[in-house]
């Protein structure tokens, strides 16, 4: 009996690890570039945001990722979008952002969500 109570302290100790393992790593911050302080910049986040969002909005009324929905997405001046990999059967995408009037960022889109990237 005392080798069983070991080993189920053993498992709990185990799971207890993991899970405090798993709340750390959901709290380490994301790796991106960080977001110039400018106007654009700050035009260009949220322009990556409603694209994300207009994508799968999309994709729930579709069942589907479809860039059709972009077509009437307001981007700011010197912005433009670039589709990058897409998924033949419209499971995926990655899509990214960028404007003459933001240098060295990008933000890239994906159904994970937006990120900024450093660009050389």
């Amino acid at each position: 009996m005392t080798h069983e109570r070991a080993a189920h302290r053993a498992a709990g100790l185990l799971t207890a690890g993991i899970a405090l393992l798993l709340v750390l790593a959901s709290c380490a911050p994301a790796t991106q570039a960080p977001l110039p302080n400018s106007e654009a910049a700050h035009q260009l986040d949220r322009t990556a945001r409603i694209v994300y969002h207009r994508m799968a909005i999309g994709y729930l009324e579709t069942g589907a990722y479809t860039t059709n929905v972009l077509v009437d997405v307001q981007l700011p001046t010197g912005a433009r979008w670039t589709l990058e990999a897409y998924a033949r059967d419209g499971s995926s995408y990655r899509l990214k952002i960028t404007s003459t009037k933001v240098t060295g960022i990008a933000w890239e889109v994906t159904p994970e969500g937006v990120r900024r990237i450093a660009t050389p």
